[in-house]
């Protein structure tokens, strides 16, 4: 197995242990110092993100889990992204089977029951056979897991970029619902508590927190990829859930297995594990192998005594294996032993603490853009129209069981963000945002715009953010302008979050995604955001309705679909937070009063991909150009992705124009929704028939 430690941290080490460390340590050292366990290249920049407010009940403490929300009327949510992005590249199913469960670990592990998953996914063109192939595995894996194990799969992201072709991010993120009051931590305060340990230990997912940060090697790393089992995470969920009053604290084993799992949950204070008595689902597994597995459906609990055989009793039921491995002890050491012997004996605070870094930053220079593409309007929106990230994702919902659990009231793929209906009488609205074609030309403006987006996309179902977390997703940190867009991403992030007024309460990083040629995946940095909303909300269309825009069109080109496709062009968008934000209160109003049937934020394909949406459902949309004012050139008035903007239907426009103007922005009537498969633009029509039978069957005969 390879070891991630650099020689200077080699050499750290045998400076605080004052010898040299045993082969056995510094698999657990590199397990606690890897990259994906402890952000040693990205923990500073990290605490500029808001974590705190009033609603925050748990926040992004050390070693929790997840954060954990107050919705009122006694509940919280909880919340938290993940990404396999490496296993997914190695083992598209179990890749992305296992990090769906180890999400829902994560969410039980607060006592939560998750009640809605959400999947990202990015892979390369499918004009490629491999990417096919991943794409395939990825949403079989995730519909096998999340189907098996009843929590329903309400939206996400497909898109598709050969930044991706070798290494394709899957993001899942998960949501779940607790009383507040009966929130577990994940760490313990003081020592006398058993460790209870649920589950087989076997030989899979060997190293992986390590191989999660290191680049792809090309050679055999499919022992570092775990084996899903969701039957057996089913149980984990259900027994979790009973138990949960009776344990001080629950820690998911996932990267580093039980090695990190310890020592973050002694949380400072020292534990003694006997790894005899780790129920093993391989006979004969060498000790330290026990330690570093990271083999799936297995949680940690630190229990008092007297609650021991109560807590392994509900396990017998299904026959789980259940055993008490070890206990907190005082004295601030993580020690590991076989047959007797001591194999592992290290400081917590070793352990907890890896060097820290912050690596040489090299911003881009000035963007090189070309002239302005001499193409004919019918053209570009049919090129636009059936590019790969506009097609219906219809073939991936439908392996998805979106309903289970009755409390779905958007399916996947009719809103901008899901809803779902809470215990407490409330709406939750969630939804994932990224935008890489913008971040790869400003890191800095991205980290705002996806924050602003997904604002966006929950006021189209009325609701107001209230909490969000981030996954950011870049190459390797060393690498000078990589670095530099990580920075600049949180920058943006942390701006947005602060003007929305939105805690961060979880995420994760991921480095070290890179193709075969050592290039860099597109910086994508991502934003999962939750929001409330009091009254429930079903889109709808109907011909005859208005199509008001709302907001500013700007002669911003760059990094669109448009431009994607067609050659970089023109100004860069600027996020402007405040136009977000004002025409997201104009929507959330006009849904509330029951002026809206239907609303979409204008972001991918500007908007004509926002028209596209009423399209595919059987309609034609009428436009005037000339109703848009505030932007010059054709292309920007169709294809500009500008923030602060949304189209809705309505038969009462005056209010949008007048709570526009009363709220400081613009409304305006563009077009009409009428009869037909086709848009006018002006006096021209277009028919899209074709086109949408390629919206419709593109994945479905591509797969």
């Amino acid at each position: 197995m390879t070891i991630s430690l650099s020689s200077y941290e080699l050499e750290l080490i045998k400076k605080e242990l004052k010898r040299e460390p045993k082969e056995e340590e510094l698999k657990v050292i590199d397990a606690l110092w890897s990259e994906h366990c402890s952000y040693k290249s990205s923990k500073v920049f990290l605490r500029s993100l808001p974590s705190e407010g009033p609603n925050v009940v748990m926040g992004i403490e050390d070693w929790q889990d997840a954060g954990a929300v107050d919705i009122g009327d006694g509940y919280a949510i909880v919340m938290k992204v993940e990404s396999h992005n490496h296993p997914s590249a190695i083992d598209p199913f179990n890749g992305a089977a296992t990090g769906v469960g180890g999400i829902i670990r994560d969410i039980i592990s607060k006592g939560a029951r998750p009640i809605a998953l959400l999947d990202m996914i990015r892979v390369g063109s499918l004009r490629h056979e491999r990417n096919r192939w991943l794409l395939k595995g990825i949403i079989s894996g995730i519909g096998f897991y999340g189907n098996s194990i009843g929590v329903p799969v309400v939206g996400g992201e497909l898109s598709f970029d050969d930044s991706y072709t070798d290494n394709p991010l899957v993001d899942v993120a998960c949501v779940g619902i607790v009383r507040k009051d009966k929130i577990i931590p994940s760490v313990v305060k003081r020592p006398g508590l058993k460790l209870v340990l649920a589950g087989l230990t076997g030989i899979d997912g060997l190293g992986g927190a390590s191989f999660a940060s290191r680049k792809l090697s090309g050679e055999d790393e499919i022992g570092a990829v775990q084996i899903a089992d969701p039957f057996a995470g089913k149980i984990i969920l259900d027994v979790t859930l009973e138990i949960a009053d009776k344990v001080e604290a629950i820690k998911d084993l996932g990267g580093g297995g039980l090695a990190v799992a310890v020592t973050e949950m002694a949380n400072g204070l020292g534990a003694i594990v006997n790894l005899d008595k780790v129920p093993l689902r391989v006979k004969g597994m060498k000790p330290v192998d026990i330690i570093i597995s990271e083999t799936q459906e297995r949680m940690l609990y630190a229990v008092k005594d007297e609650n021991v055989k109560e807590v392994c009793k509900a396990f017998e039921y299904y026959e789980y294996p259940c055993a008490v491995i070890g206990e907190i002890i005082e004295e601030p050491k993580i020690k590991f032993l076989y047959e007797g012997k001591e194999v592992v004996s290290l400081p917590s605070s070793l352990l907890l603490s890896p060097p820290i870094y912050i690596w040489n930053m090299k911003e881009n220079g000035e963007q090189k853009t070309g002239e302005k593409p001499n193409v004919r309007i019918e053209d570009a929106i049919r090129s636009i129209v059936t590019s790969e990230d506009l097609v219906s994702k219809e073939w991936a919902y439908s392996q998805f069981d979106y309903e289970v659990g009755t409390s779905t009231v958007i399916k996947p793929g009719e809103a901008d963000s899901s809803l779902l209906l809470l215990p407490n009488g409330k709406f939750l609205a969630i939804k994932g945002d990224a935008n890489p074609d913008l971040c790869v030309e400003d890191s800095y403006e991205c980290g705002k715009a996806i924050f602003a987006e997904a604002y966006r996309n929950l006021a189209t179902v009325g609701a107001r953010g209230v909490a969000a977390v981030d996954h950011l997703q870049f190459g390797d940190p060393k690498k000078p302008k990589v670095y530099a867009k990580f920075v600049e991403a949180i920058r943006g992030i942390s701006e947005a979050a602060r003007f929305f007024n939105i805690p961060i309460v979880g995420g994760k990083v991921s480095f070290y995604n890179e193709n075969s040629k050592g290039e860099p995946i597109k910086p994508t940095p991502l934003i999962v955001m939750a929001g409330l909303s009091d009254k429930p909300f079903r889109p709808s269309i109907e011909e005859g309705l208005d199509i008001v825009l709302i907001g500013i069109t700007r002669d911003e080109m760059r990094a669109s679909l448009f431009t994607k496709i067609f050659g970089q062009y023109g100004k860069l968008p600027k996020a402007r937070l405040s136009e977000d934000l004002i025409s997201s209160e104009i929507v959330i109003q006009g849904i509330h009063e029951g002026k809206i049937t239907y609303a979409k934020d204008i972001s991918k394909g500007g908007l004509i991909g926002a028209l596209w949406s009423i399209i595919t459902k059987g309609y034609s949309v009428s436009i005037s150009t000339d109703a848009i004012t505030t932007a010059e050139d054709i292309y920007s008035k169709l294809f500009s992705e500008n923030g602060g903007r949304f189209v809705v239907l309505t038969n009462d426009s005056q209010f949008f124009t007048r709570l526009a103007e009363k709220k400081g922005t613009i409304a305006r009537v563009v077009g009409k929704v009428t009869k037909g498969s086709g848009i006018y633009i002006d006096s021209d029509y277009y028919d899209l028939s074709k086109e949408i039978d390629i919206y419709n069957n593109y994945l479905e005969a591509r797969l």
